[in-house]
């Protein structure tokens, strides 16, 4: 807080002295009577001393005695005088540099009012946005240079006490240049009068102006062009042309901090209760800033902080702000915020959307890391990016391009040691990039509804594929994305591709997630449809979401696919080695076949086998194989078991249900 210790109304040198510029006539005339009830004091000894000096006039001891007394006693006084006097100065000289400091160390120009609107206080950089003076600006009236259309409504506006709760406020006029322009300024303004320690407007300005006005210019519509309306911030176009002209300066480091607050869309506020959210918002991320930070909004309603300082800088401040971001009491209860922020350092050869880019690039890595994560920007990011980018541009076309084909992972039954289905997995091979994980494509179609178009797509090449091996009881996995089954065109799709393939659809298995079964009621009036029509259904990555019993219970399911999360450590976790157990007794009781998938190396085989497990995927039997190495008979062929260890009665392997031909 800034702080100005008022004049001591028993120092005249004090009171007479002008504090960051403020003439002596802001102050009030020190009243003389303190001081001349203190002068009464030495006066009056000394008068008693000449009295007495008289009576006993007979006596030269005496009266040299009481001399000396008269004498002393005012040097004594004049001496403690003194002392206090310098160490009030001292203060007072303390307070000014403590309050100097503060002021210059802002990158806005700052300017101080009184309770007249006069100027007490102008930094540097406030006098040379008007090209003046700064000692001339001092006591004048701050609608000395503002336009006469302007003037009222800033003075009404500046003597108006805030009522929306908060201690700022924006507010823009014209204002005349020593050249006779006019220049536009906003002005963020702290009212501070109530604050026993400031009493003061402190007004934070900035030229706004992006030509001269033309006549008629209306300052309110400016002021909403370029301030965000609920927060009074800076908004995006304001953020642009501080970062423009922040870039053109030399010399100095600068940073971006982007903030992103989760938990602001909540179907409990009302409108006005999120504006008054944000305003709180606003207000925590302001006293978390430094001096010399500037705030405002951003994109989709992101916070942007322009950090006077290194990248190094811009974490420890994007930290604070994060922190200083938490719950927020509303009526009703209490909103649960949360926030993540990426950083950027802002270069002078690198324009202003592109250092926007980076720190959305960097926000967006700390958002996928979860809330709290403070990432700064790598070139990596923008490789990523641009990949990424490329890809759902290629992805497109992909598909009429033959880019995309299908391959085949085997199920085995360790039991009866064959091959009981095989599941179809969608593949990419993209011209530059080469074979494109489906981890990455996936997901980007996911995002648009080309992945319904794939997904028929998938379906009719894997019942066509699968129905050209001839007379086998081969059966065929195909997932099927939860916006294939949530469009409604499921089930047509399946009969189209089973009619045109000539598979029986007992061969057939839709693999859904399992968030799919809590979708609305036509989900599972379509899958119970496809199982009446001899289609099987299958839970794929079991166990990852809601895995209930009494969830499966009356289900329209037949296969349970365990999720390979479960093998990760198996071999040495008991845990694990639990709840792989648990999986299989769950599917048991259902009399439901459990899948387990990711099986990659024989020990962890023969302990799934030891336990009782049944149908096993992965790649300790085989790789995906092409369409044509299964056209071929591949799927026929046989990895040899590793021997079997023994069991004790105590581990007995549990009975796994048959898996449906």
């Amino acid at each position: 807080m800034l702080q100005v210790k008022a004049p001591n109304p028993d120092l005249d040198h004090v009171t007479t002295a002008p504090v960051l510029g403020q003439p002596a006539a802001a102050y009030p005339a020190a009243p003389r009577t303190g001081r001349a009830g203190l002068l009464a004091v030495p006066v009056l000894v000394i008068s008693v001393c000449a009295v007495l000096g008289v009576v006993l006039a007979g006596s030269t001891a005496l009266r040299l005695l009481f001399a000396l007394a008269g004498i002393a006693v005012p040097v004594t006084f004049q001496a403690a005088l003194y002392v206090r006097q310098r160490s009030l100065a001292g203060d007072l000289h303390r307070s000014q540099s403590s309050f100097r400091t503060l002021v210059k160390s802002s990158v806005d120009p700052v300017v101080i009012l009184d309770d007249t609107l006069r100027v007490t206080f102008a930094s540097e950089s406030a006098a040379e946005l008007l090209g003046l003076d700064a000692a001339r600006m001092i006591g004048e009236p701050v609608t000395g240079r503002v336009h006469p259309d302007d003037r009222a409504s800033l003075v009404g506006a500046l003597n108006s006490p805030l009522t929306d709760g908060t201690d700022f406020a924006v507010r823009t006029a014209r204002v005349q240049h020593a050249d006779g322009r006019w220049r536009l300024i906003q002005a963020t303004v702290r009212d501070l009068r109530t604050d026993p320690d400031v009493g003061a407007l402190v007004l934070y300005c900035r030229d706004v102006t992006a030509r001269v006005p033309a006549p008629g210019f209306d300052p309110e519509l400016a002021e909403l062009s370029l301030t965000d309306p609920v927060t009074g911030l800076p908004n995006r176009a304001a953020l642009v042309r501080r970062l423009g002209a922040v870039q053109r300066e030399a010399g100095r480091p600068f940073a971006l901090a982007l903030v992103g607050v989760e938990g602001l869309a909540s179907e409990v506020l009302t409108p006005d209760a999120e504006a008054a959210v944000l305003r709180s918002l606003t207000g925590r991320l302001t006293r978390a800033l430094r001096g010399e930070d500037w705030l405002a909004r951003g994109k989709d309603g992101d916070f942007v902080v322009l950090v006077d300082g290194t990248i190094a800088d811009a974490e420890t401040v994007a930290a604070r702000l994060v922190a200083a971001v938490g719950p927020l009491p509303i009526p009703g209860g209490t909103l649960h915020l949360t926030a993540v922020a990426g950083v950027t350092a802002l270069l002078a050869d690198v324009d202003t959307g592109e250092a926007l880019r980076r720190g959305d690039l960097a926000l967006r890595s700390a958002r996928n890391a979860g809330p709290g994560a403070v990432h700064r920007y790598l070139d990596a990011l923008r490789i990523e990016q641009d990949r990424r980018d490329a890809l759902r541009t290629d992805l497109d076309g992909a598909l009429s391009r033959g880019e995309l084909r299908l391959v085949f992972q085997p199920v085995v039954d360790v039991v009866m040691h064959r091959t009981v289905s095989v599941e179809a997995l969608l593949r990419w091979r993209h011209p530059v990039f080469g074979e494109v994980s489906p981890t990455e494509f996936v997901p980007l179609a996911e995002e648009s509804p080309l992945i319904t178009e794939l997904g028929r797509w998938v379906l009719r090449e894997a019942c066509a594929t699968i129905a050209a091996l001839g007379d086998t009881d081969l059966g065929v996995a195909v997932n099927v994305s939860a916006r294939q089954v949530r469009s409604g065109e499921l089930v047509p799709d399946v009969i189209s591709a089973l009619e045109t393939s000539g598979l029986p659809s007992s061969r057939l298995i839709v693999e859904i997630t399992e968030s799919v079964l809590l979708d609305d009621s036509h989900v599972l009036e379509d899958l119970t449809v496809l199982r009446q029509l001899g289609v099987r259904i299958a839970i794929d990555d079991f166990g990852t979401g809601w895995s209930s019993l009494a969830y499966l219970v009356g289900m329209p399911v037949d296969v349970l696919k365990m999720d390979q999360y479960f093998l990760s450590n198996v071999e040495h976790d008991p845990a694990r080695r639990a709840m792989c157990r648990a999986v299989l007794h769950l599917g048991s009781s259902l009399g439901l076949p459990v899948i387990v998938e990711g099986v990659t190396n024989p020990a962890v085989l023969n302990l799934l086998r030891d336990m009782g497990h049944r149908f096993l995927q992965g790649y300790v039997f085989s790789r995906p194989l092409e369409a044509e190495q299964l056209a071929d008979g591949a799927w026929e062929a046989w990895v040899e078991l590793p021997a079997p260890v023994p069991t004790t009665a105590a581990e007995a392997p549990a009975q796994s249900a048959a898996m449906p031909s």
